[in-house]
């Protein structure tokens, strides 16, 4: 496939990185039907690989298939092996006699090999992969084919079994009745009210009379009167003076209390190393690097980074949650992540 025009400009990593994992997930909803699987599976794999050629500005990202296999296997970092490449071209060429309508029964050893492929290539290039469980393996069918004879099958030892139009009819029948009976399965299945609302209720009513018995206990504080001296006048603190109540003027003399301005807090320390307009690379000994929109693990996601990747520091240090967090810029895109997965360069 060669992506020109219009499709090829608005596409970039974190649209493809998405696309590839809702096709994963698409897959293992289809293990009843072991083609349509195989199609799915193709698909995140494929949009992985171009991912990561994009976010590297590589030109084979947008080109044929064949050209992006042998832009991977030559990358310096994290690249495919001549295994893998063999391994993806089989693949690839199932996929192709699948698209072309031909009737292939693809046994279930076929599609759980490269459901072990896809989740060994996968979080390589920051797409998250399941294994699959023993429930989620497809089932044998009645009139199961001969086993493929290798470890990665292809469109060689996958048995071909021409249907007429009686089989092929029944074989539709089928698929409807599978889908039918997993909806209704499902369906039963499901609660009518889901498990986490009653202990979550329990909790919120602890909570709210714990905070109800410590507000009848607590007596009112002494209001504090803060001044400042009259032979040295100088303004209060910021804090101080959004929090001090307004002073009561009494015919009586009033005892001054002088209060000390707070102290300055003191500059975040920064790790060795790492500081504005320098550069750094992401820590190989992790599988990828989320980079957010603000400094914080509950923030959105804008760019994924794999191990190795070069990015230009332009804001922070910032301190939250825990962690010390920096503003960088990788391949035009802006956002924070923490130092602790950044090595100075």
């Amino acid at each position: 496939m060669t992506l020109t025009g219009d499709e090829s400009t608005a596409l970039n990593p974190l649209t493809l990185l998405e696309s590839a994992r809702e096709k994963y997930t698409l897959a293992r909803a289809r293990r009843e039907v072991p083609e349509l699987a195989l199609l799915s599976i193709h698909g995140a794999i494929e949009d992985a690989l171009r991912a990561h050629l994009l976010r590297i500005n590589s030109p084979a990202a947008l080109g044929p298939f064949a050209g992006v296999l042998a832009a991977m296997q030559a990358l310096e970092r994290v690249p495919l092996s001549a295994e893998e490449v063999d391994a993806v071209q089989r693949l690839h060429r199932l996929r192709g006699r699948i698209a072309r309508g031909e009737h292939l029964a693809v046994t279930g050893e076929t599609l759980a090999a490269y459901q072990r492929l896809a989740v060994m290539l996968l979080p390589r290039y920051g797409v998250q992969a399941l294994p699959p469980t023993e429930t989620e393996r497809p089932r044998p069918r009645p009139t199961q084919p001969m086993r493929a004879q290798t470890a990665l099958p292809d469109d060689a030892p996958v048995r071909v079994r021409l249907r007429d139009r009686h089989t092929a009819y029944d074989e539709e029948r089928r698929i409807r009745a599978l889908g039918n009976r997993a909806f209704d399965e499902e369906t039963s299945r499901r609660p009518l009210v889901p498990g986490w609302v009653a202990p979550t209720l329990i909790i919120v009513s602890i909570f709210v009379i714990g905070l109800a018995i410590a507000l009848s206990l607590q007596s009112p504080a002494p209001a504090v009167v803060l001044t400042t001296p009259v032979g040295n006048p100088s303004p209060l603190p910021t804090e101080l003076a959004a929090t001090a109540p307004p002073a009561i003027t009494s015919p009586e003399p009033a005892t001054t209390v002088v209060t000390e301005p707070a102290a300055t807090a003191a500059p975040l320390p920064s790790p060795e190393g790492l500081a504005i307009g320098r550069t750094a690379i992401v820590s190989a000994e992790i599988p990828a690097l989320n980079v957010r929109a603000q400094p914080s693990i509950a923030s959105v996601i804008t760019l994924v980074l794999a191990p190795g990747t070069q990015v230009e520091i332009i804001g922070g240090p910032v301190e939250a949650e825990g962690r010390v967090w920096w503003q960088v810029r990788s391949a035009g895109i802006e956002g924070w992540c923490a130092g602790d997965f950044l090595q100075p360069q």
